[in-house]
């Protein structure tokens, strides 16, 4: 047993240290030093724990040796996760990094529970990983990495960090709702569907389904709030035309993802932009919407999952949770805007609405613009009012 410990706690120092080499040698924006350190000390960590067994094995004391192996097997998953996950967007980092990295910078600033919180990017869809005992990671596509169309998409991301951030109180205010929820999908309220042993099993799996729906609406809720009319816009977009279950989902299949359907929540984003003075485009997007349902031959129905009688209290539920989150808002950055990427953003769509025929050369120089005014300290000032 101790020629085993030995073996592994040898190779997890290995391990460590390789990925310390990597780390050093990777080329990186410099934006992206701190949660560059952050993962360098996490490894360095490892490091030292798998050192730490090593000497403890010296004393030859099998009673010791089953704390060793305990020991041994969490520096490995630790040393897994930090692997897998956190060294990825250090070692694929490239140059052009660092217009992403600004907005995420900004982003992060705009709250006192996230501005010195590490955070990078890596390639995948639209996400983020959020563990407050670790960096974040934001999510996003390759070719989307230098584009600015879809930069408010970070907002409904942050939004889920932000949840992180307030959890025990946003977790109760998601339970009042869940309240709403049990209480007017009682056999009564919802369409029949056979004996009452399953409507009960539905009410239960609806509730329970309700706790991942009402954070995806709050994170959109913060895209509209910190972004206004360019998340609207955003989410729209690169939502609407990618399937036919963005538009309806049979029930189990509902029941069974994290997310709502998306139709439902543009339908709360209209809903809420209205109230934002934004009703021209609600108008807009909602009619795109309904004009890609009829031409997929979709009839909107969210099979009992959602009730009109959930409105009102969701509205509510969401207000909540803003104010207990306190985002920066789009009407807070108004005096300031062209120090924010807010307002870039608005004024991307803005362009790409006017003239999609010349929005790729304008996009090009508002990027070249932020990438050279990175070094000054703030990339916005000159770019926002540029071109």
């Amino acid at each position: 047993m101790r020629r085993m410990l030995e073996d592994s706690n040898l190779d997890l120092v290995r391990q460590s240290r390789l990925l310390i080499d990597l780390i050093d040698q990777a080329l990186s924006a410099p934006l992206l030093a701190p949660y560059r350190q952050r993962v360098r000390d996490l490894c360095a960590q490892m490091a030292a724990d798998a050192q730490r067994n090593l000497d403890d094995l010296k004393h030859d004391l099998p009673s010791t040796f089953e704390a060793i192996l305990s020991n041994t097997q969490a520096v490995a998953s630790y040393l897994d996760i930090v692997g897998s996950r956190f060294t990825g967007p250090i070692l694929r980092g490239r140059v052009d990094d660092d217009v992403m990295l600004a907005v995420l910078q900004w982003l992060h600033s705009t709250h006192a529970m996230t501005k010195s919180h590490p955070f990078a990017f890596g390639d995948g869809g639209f996400s983020v990983y959020h563990d407050l005992k670790f960096p974040t990671i934001y999510f996003l596509p390759a070719s989307r990495q230098l584009t600015l169309l879809y930069v408010p998409l970070f907002f409904h991301e942050y939004g889920h960090v932000l949840y992180r951030f307030h959890k025990p109180e946003m977790d109760d205010l998601v339970k009042e709702f869940q309240q709403v929820v049990s209480a007017h999908a009682a056999p009564a309220t919802i369409r029949e569907r056979g004996t009452g042993g399953q409507d009960d099993d539905f009410r239960a799996k609806l509730v329970l389904a309700w706790y991942p729906w009402a954070q995806e609406f709050f994170c959109d809720a913060i895209g509209l709030t910190i972004g206004g009319a360019a998340y609207l816009q955003a989410f729209s977009h690169y939502l609407r035309l990618r399937s036919k279950e963005q538009y309806y989902r049979p029930r189990k299949a509902q029941l069974e993802s994290r997310h709502p359907v998306t139709l439902l929540r543009v339908r709360m984003l209209a809903d809420r932009a209205r109230k934002l003075g934004l009703t021209s485009l609600a108008d807009s997007v909602e009619s795109a919407w309904i004009s890609c349902a009829k031409l997929m031959r979709i009839t909107e129905d969210y099979e009992g999952t959602w009730s009109d009688d959930f409105l009102v209290p969701l509205r509510k539920t969401l207000d909540d949770m803003i104010e207990e989150a306190n985002p920066v808002t789009s009407e807070m950055l108004r005096p300031t805007v062209a120090a924010s990427p807010v307002h870039l953003c608005n004024a991307a769509w803005e362009e790409f609405e006017r003239s999609q025929a010349n929005y790729a050369a304008w996009e090009t120089q508002m990027v070249g613009q932020i990438r050279r005014n990175i070094a000054s300290g703030d990339p916005w000032v000159t770019a926002a009012t540029s071109g």
